[in-house]
């Protein structure tokens, strides 16, 4: 599915870009308005992410990371048509940072840059093979039950991996990680035991970053829950305005 996802974006901005490149259109012309409508429909139903995180009817019809990539993409059209909708506001002199529209922009922007952030931060996580985030003991458990024999230069992999302490430390923990995959994955193992000793190894290095990962993720999200919601405010004044104020939009 991301890959789907990535090339359904990447026509999204070639097409885009193309038009805009011909002529760019007004905030009130009929392109402008509804890419700025369906950037506040991918914001919006981008949300059942946390819905499905909360409702098991949901995680019982997808795996919980199938419901994330789905808000990632949902969150990136959402900003692709809005950047595009936002266009006109930042050419000539009709350009004002109190502007609603550009400060509603600039909130999506910052809400986009928290939610990558995010979503690499989710990545350092420890989860279960249905995508739910595990707790220390959880991840104890499922090591014990991956113990098998194999090779010493596979367990060299993971052991003696130092504890991570600092956000730069998850940064080359990632890397080291990273890497430890790809040497994994060219020693030719049999596909079960590879399979076996990947998810050891993506364990086992998870663990050691597993309190500051915890900690930041705590944070990370008690910063980016009233951004969003700062978003949403924003984005609710820019619409009302916009109704009020363009003869065009204006059904009453």
């Amino acid at each position: 599915m991301p890959v789907v996802y990535g090339m359904l974006l990447l026509v999204e901005i070639v097409g885009l870009a193309a038009l805009y490149a011909f002529a760019t259109p007004d905030p009130s012309d009929p392109i402008s308005v509804w890419l700025g409508t369906l950037g506040l429909l991918s914001m919006i139903v981008m949300l059942v992410y946390s819905i499905a995180r909360r409702i098991k009817i949901l995680r019982d019809m997808a795996r919980l990371s199938y419901w994330l990539h789905l808000h990632i993409f949902l969150g990136l059209q959402g900003f692709v048509f809005v950047f595009f909708h936002s266009l006109p506001m930042f050419f000539g002199s009709r350009f004002m940072w109190f502007n609603p529209g550009v400060l509603n922009f600039l909130a999506v922007t910052v809400v986009i840059g928290s939610g990558i952030f995010g979503r690499w931060l989710f990545s350092q996580v420890p989860k279960t093979l249905g995508g739910q985030h595990m707790a220390a003991r959880e991840v104890e458990s499922e090591l014990a039950s991956l113990q098998g024999e194999l090779p010493e230069s596979v367990t060299a992999l993971w052991k003696g991996v130092p504890e991570t302490r600092s956000v730069f430390g998850m940064v080359k923990a990632d890397m080291d990680r990273r890497t430890a995959v790809r040497k994994l994955r060219r020693m030719g193992l049999d596909p079960k035991v590879r399979e076996l000793a990947e998810r050891r190894l993506q364990l086992e290095r998870h663990k050691a970053a597993l309190s500051v990962t915890q900690r930041v993720f705590r944070w990370w999200i008690i910063l980016h829950r009233p951004i969003a919601a700062i978003m949403y405010i924003l984005s609710a004044v820019h619409f009302l305005l916009a109704m009020m104020f363009t003869p065009s939009l204006r059904f009453f």
